[in-house]
Formats: structure tokens, C-alpha cells, sequence
């Protein structure tokens, strides 16, 4: 799935915009691990596979880590 590019940061607003139009889910998890998955919905809710792992490196700025 070539959604994302390995190299290039996204701010949050991007991966969200990019998950609404791929009929993708983000799960924020910047409290505890500083860091978003994006999902795939399973039967129309949340807990999915897990497709993409972005790591923050400053404030509103993500890395694709896979």
C-alpha cells in the first residue's frame, strides 16, 4: 500500500486527510508513546490492522517509521 512516503514529515492534519480519503483511521498515542498509527477499520470499527507507524520529531511534525 503506497499511501506515504518514507522521507517526507506530515503534519497531523495530513495523515488524518490522508486516512479520511483511504477509508483509514489515525489513533493517537502522543501522550504515551509519542507517536500515530493509522488503522484499517475491521467490521466498520476500530481495531484493525495496524498499516503505518508515525513517530513525532517536533511539535505537529511526523516521520513515517513504517
Amino acid at each position: 500500500m503506497g499511501i506515504f512516503v518514507k522521507n517526507k514529515k506530515y503534519s497531523f492534519d495530513d495523515i488524518v486527510e490522508i486516512c479520511d480519503k483511504n477509508g483509514l483511521t489515525t489513533v493517537d498515542c502522543l501522550k504515551d508513546e509519542n507517536m500515530v498509527s493509522v488503522e484499517e477499520y475491521e467490521d466498520g470499527e476500530l481495531g484493525g490492522e495496524c498499516l503505518f507507524e508515525f513517530h513525532q520529531i517536533k511539535n505537529d511534525i511526523f516521520k513515517l517509521t513504517w
